[in-house]
């Protein structure tokens, strides 16, 4: 990964947030930003270790973009512990486009985000929400929300390295 001098502020300010990006967007792009949503399942499996499931547990898996009127700014991949989410949050992430960190907001959920990883590099699945070419580079950064002692999921973020340049 690049070293934090190449990043321009804001994308640092991203990387390092442990608050809710659709509110970050917004105040840079001087737009209201909607979440796209781009696909959500339902599966039964082991999770990932990093989300401590010792058996096969019910797992929501959901794409979305964060967009302005005209542009997308992020795609986000996120896998949740269905039954470690409130009702009323089950609800919502399965019926409305709603961004989840607005949704805890909301519930006045108390959460904890750990990074655990970040990176760059080419993201060719993604790349044509973008108008990018494929070999386009993308920063990606994954989290672990905590609840109570538990990891609630985690949500992988990319953005092109060619986004958020200015500040």
């Amino acid at each position: 990964m690049p070293s934090s001098h190449d990043f321009s502020l804001f994308q640092r300010i991203l990387l390092a947030t442990d608050g809710t990006v659709t509110d970050l967007i917004a105040l840079y792009a001087g737009e209201p930003i909607r979440v796209k949503k781009l696909g959500q399942t339902i599966h039964e499996e082991v999770a990932q270790a990093e989300l401590k499931c010792t058996k096969p547990t019910r797992l929501l898996n959901r794409k979305i973009l964060l967009s302005g009127a005209a542009k997308n700014y992020l795609y986000a991949d996120s896998l949740f512990v269905v039954e470690r989410l409130s009702k009323s949050i089950q609800e919502q992430m399965f019926h409305t486009d709603q961004p989840i960190g607005l949704l805890w907001k909301e519930e006045r959920l108390e959460t904890f985000r750990e990074v655990v990883r970040q990176t760059v590099e080419p993201c060719a699945a993604i790349a044509q929400y973008f108008d990018l070419p494929t070999s386009a580079p993308f920063v990606s950064r994954t989290y672990l929300i905590h609840h109570v002692g538990k990891p609630l999921g985690s949500i992988t973020e990319k953005w092109p390295l060619s986004y958020f340049r200015s500040l």
